[in-house]
C-alpha cells in the first residue's frame, strides 16, 4: 500500500487456496478490469493461512500491509487509521481494529491472556459503543482477521509462523514483536463486521496450534487480562513505574480460583490502573528467576515459597492469623509485610491502596542486593544403558553440549549390547563408561555414582535429551538459593514414529511440572527425571536406587529425595523425553508394565509405599499415605486374584478377591466417615 498525507492509494492481493467454487473466475475477471490495483494469485492446493499470507505480502508493493481475512466486510473509513497509527507513532509495530459479528456484538477489540495462559477475546460480545471498545489501547496480541503491518518490519520479523495450520499465527507474531520491544495496538476506528469460522478446516488444527504456541512462549504467556478492567483513561502515569510478580499458593494456572488468586488479581488490577506493570505466577510458576521484577510479593500457603536473595520480596498475608504462623526466620527474609487484604476491601480503600504504593516504591527504591554466584562444583551425569546403541549418541551430544562444562558423564551398561565403542569414539575424557552384568535400571545407576565424584548429581535416559542450558539452570538454582539441594525442571514430550532408516516427528508438546512436595508423591511421579539435579550428598543420604524394582525406580528415588530436602521447580523447558513408535512391532522403547502385566507393576508400587522413609511425616499426611497404601493393595490383590483365576486356581484368586473387597469397602467407610466430619 502506498500512501501520502492527503490520499492512500491501494492495491488488493488475493491469494486463493485451490478454492473449488466460483472464486477463481471471479478474481481473474477482477484483475483483468483492475491490473494495477488487483492482483491474483492461485495456489493448485490449499496451502493454509500462514503460507498464503505470507506470500501474499511478498507480491505486495506497498510498504503498509494489512492483512484482512475473506469473511470481512468493511466498514466505511476503516482503512486511515490503521496507516495513521503506524505513521503517526514509529514504536507501533502491529495494528488491529474493532471486528463486530453480524448481530453488531464485539467479536475482537483486543486479545488478552487469562489465568489457564490461553489466549481469548477480552471483549466478545460486548455492545459495539461499549466504553471498553471505543478507546485505543496497547494490548499484546490483536486478531489476525485485521491486522496492519509495515511490509519491511514483517519480513526481517521473519512474517507468518508457516508451521501454524489456521490459527495462533497471529498471537505468535504479535508476542515475537512484543518481544522485540514493539507496540501492539488496537484502534477502534476501524470498524469491520467478520463472520467468524467460515474457513473450511478453521479448527481442525486446534491442539497442535495450541501446543506449538505453548511449547514456543513457555514461561511468557503471563496472565495480563486484569490490565484491561477499567478503561483506557483511568490509567495513570507514575514518575516510577514498578514490575511486580505476585506468587500465590493456587496449585497450579488450572485450578479453580482460589481467595488468594482473587485477590491477587484484584490488587493487580487496580496497581496496574495507577501504571505499574503485574504478573501473576502460580505455584508451578514460583521457579521463574523474576530478574526483570522490582517487587516479588508472596501469599503464604502450606508449600514454603523459597525467597530469592537477590530480589525485593513483600509478604503479603491473608490474615493476622496467617502472619503469627509464620516464624521469625521466615519473617526475616522479607523487606515488607502488607497489612492484610481486608484493608483494601472497606471503604478507604483509595488510601490503602496509596500506603501499598508508596510503601512498593520506597522498597523499589532501596538498591538490590547482588545475586550469589551460581554453584561451580562439578556436575557428575549418571546414565544407564542397554540396548540404545542407535539413540545414545544424541544423549551423549546433549551433554557435551552443556554450557557448562565442568561435568563428567558416567555410562553403565546394564548387561546389553556393548557400546564402548561409541564412547571411545568421542575421545573426551569427561566421558567414563563401564559395562555391568544385567540386573536393572537400578543397579547400574548406582553403579555410575560409585564411579561418579561430581559434587552435583544428574540424571539423564540413554534415550533422552537435554537442552544445552539445562546444567546452567540447575547450578544457577543450587547456587543461588540457599537451602536449595534438589532441582528439576519442565520437559517436551516428542512422539516418533519410524519412516525407513529416520524417525519422523508426530507430536511435540511442553510438559510442565508442578511445584512438588512429599504430599504430591504420595501415589504417583509428577517429577520429570531427566532434569533433576542434587546434591551428592543428598543420594548418599537417600541411600540410592533400590536395585530390586523393575519399574518405578526413579519415582521411588524421589519420593526419598523429597523426604529430605524440599524439591525445587525451575520454570524453563530444559530437556526433551522422546517416544519413538516403530509400525507393525506394536512396542515402542518404553517397557509399559502396567499395562502388560499389571500384577507386578501393582507389586513394585506396593514395595516403594510400604518402605520405611527417612523423616518425620505429620500426622494428616501419615493418615493419607496409609489410605494410598492399603488402596494400591487393594488393586495389586484384585490383579492377583486376576492371574490365579487364568492359572485355574480358583480357590486362590476367591481369597484374593474377598481380601481386595474387604479393603475396598473399609476405605469407603472412611472416606464416608471423613466426609460426614467435614460436613460438620
Amino acid at each position: 500500500m502506498q500512501h501520502t498525507a492527503q490520499a492512500l492509494c491501494w492495491e488488493a492481493v488475493f491469494v486463493d487456496n485451490a478454492s473449488t467454487d466460483g472464486t477463481p473466475g471471479f478474481l481473474a475477471a477482477l484483475s483483468q478490469k483492475h491490473p494495477r490495483q488487483v492482483t491474483a494469485i492461485r495456489n493448485d492446493e490449499n496451502i493454509g493461512f500462514a503460507r498464503a499470507c505470507n506470500q501474499g505480502a511478498l507480491a505486495a508493493r506497498g510498504s503498509v500491509i494489512v492483512f484482512l481475512n475473506n469473511d470481512t466486510l468493511v466498514h466505511p473509513g476503516w482503512l486511515p487509521p490503521l496507516v495513521e497509527e503506524l505513521d503517526e507513532r514509529q514504536g507501533t509495530g502491529v495494528v488491529g481494529g474493532r471486528l463486530l459479528y453480524p448481530d453488531g456484538s464485539i467479536q475482537h477489540a483486543g486479545v488478552v491472556i487469562g489465568r489457564s495462559r490461553i489466549p481469548y477475546h477480552c471483549s466478545l460480545k460486548a455492545t459495539r459503543d461499549d466504553p471498553m471498545v471505543t478507546l485505543r489501547r496497547t494490548f499484546r496480541i490483536v486478531t489476525g482477521a485485521c491486522m496492519a503491518v509495515r511490509k519491511d518490519e514483517f519480513v526481517s520479523m521473519g512474517m507468518f509462523d508457516e508451521a501454524y495450520l489456521n490459527g495462533h499465527e497471529d498471537v505468535d507474531l504479535c508476542l515475537r514483536y512484543c518481544e522485540a520491544g514493539r507496540k501492539v495496538v488496537y484502534r477502534p476506528e476501524c470498524v469491520v463486521t467478520h463472520f467468524e469460522s467460515q474457513t473450511e478446516g478453521r479448527f481442525a488444527h486446534c491442539r497442535a496450534n495450541t501446543e506449538r504456541t505453548l511449547l514456543r512462549w513457555h514461561g511468557k504467556l503471563a496472565q495480563d487480562d486484569f490490565n484491561y478492567q477499567f478503561l483506557e483513561s483511568e490509567r495513570g502515569t507514575p514518575e516510577r513505574p514498578l514490575s511486580i510478580a505476585f506468587k500465590i499458593p493456587a496449585a497450579d494456572r488450572r485450578a479453580a480460583p482460589a481467595a488468594a488468586t482473587l485477590r491477587a488479581e484484584v490488587l493487580a488490577r487496580e496497581l496496574c490502573r495507577r501504571g505499574h506493570q503485574c504478573r501473576i505466577d502460580f505455584k508451578d510458576d514460583w521457579g521463574l528467576d523474576d530478574k526483570d521484577r522490582d517487587i516479588v510479593i508472596v501469599i503464604p500457603g502450606k508449600t514454603r515459597y523459597v525467597v530469592k536473595p537477590y530480589s525485593r520480596t513483600v509478604l503479603w498475608p491473608e490474615s493476622e492469623a496467617t502472619l503469627s504462623r509464620l516464624n521469625a526466620a521466615d519473617l526475616e527474609q522479607y523487606q515488607l509485610i502488607l497489612p492484610p487484604p481486608q484493608a483494601l476491601d472497606n471503604t478507604a480503600a483509595p488510601a490503602a491502596l496509596d500506603a501499598v504504593e508508596n510503601a512498593l516504591l520506597q522498597l523499589a527504591a532501596i538498591p538490590p542486593t547482588a545475586a550469589p554466584a551460581p554453584a561451580t562444583g562439578m556436575v557428575s551425569v549418571l546414565m544407564a544403558t542397554r540396548n540404545r546403541r542407535e539413540l545414545i549418541s544424541s544423549a551423549i551430544d546433549s551433554v557435551r553440549a552443556q554450557t557448562v562444562s565442568n561435568w563428567e558423564l558416567v555410562v553403565v551398561n546394564d548387561g546389553g549390547e556393548s557400546v564402548a565403542d561409541v564412547i571411545a569414539a568421542y575421545a573426551d575424557p569427561r566421558i567414563k563408561y563401564r559395562d555391568a552384568e544385567h540386573r536393572s535400571k537400578g543397579h547400574a545407576v548406582n553403579t555410575a555414582f560409585a564411579q561418579a565424584s561430581g559434587q552435583f548429581i544428574a540424571h539423564l535416559d540413554d534415550d533422552d535429551i537435554w537442552h544445552p542450558e539445562h546444567l546452567e539452570r540447575a547450578l544457577g538454582v543450587l547456587g543461588r538459593l540457599p537451602g536449595v539441594q534438589m532441582t528439576y525442571s519442565d520437559m517436551v514430550e516428542t512422539s516418533l514414529v519410524r519412516t525407513g532408516e529416520a524417525w519422523q516427528t508426530v507430536r511435540s508438546r511442553p510438559l510442565p511440572a508442578p511445584q512438588a512436595t512429599f504430599a504430591d508423591l504420595l501415589e504417583c511421579n509428577c517429577i520429570p527425571g531427566i532434569t533433576v539435579v542434587h546434591t551428592r550428598e543428598l543420594f548418599k543420604q537417600a541411600g540410592g536406587m533400590d536395585t530390586s524394582l523393575e519399574v518405578l525406580v526413579d519415582f521411588d528415588l524421589w519420593r526419598r529425595l523429597a523426604m529430605l530436602t524440599d524439591p525445587y521447580h525451575i520454570s524453563a523447558l530444559t530437556a526433551e523425553r522422546f517416544f519413538r513408535q516403530s509400525p507393525g512391532s506394536g512396542q515402542s522403547q518404553i517397557t509399559d508394565l502396567n499395562a502388560t502385566n499389571r500384577r507386578r507393576y501393582l507389586w513394585n508400587l506396593c514395595r516403594i509405599l510400604r518402605k520405611r522413609l527417612p523423616g518425620h511425616i505429620d500426622a494428616a499426611l501419615r493418615q493419607e499415605q496409609n489410605a494410598v497404601r492399603r488402596k494400591v493393595q487393594a488393586l495389586f490383590l484384585s490383579a492377583q486374584a486376576e492371574h490365579h483365576a487364568r492359572k485355574g486356581n480358583n480357590s486362590r484368586a476367591a481369597a484374593s478377591h474377598r481380601l481386595a473387597a474387604q479393603m475396598a469397602l473399609n476405605l469407603c467407610r472412611r472416606l464416608m466417615q471423613q466426609l460426614y466430619h467435614a460436613d460438620e
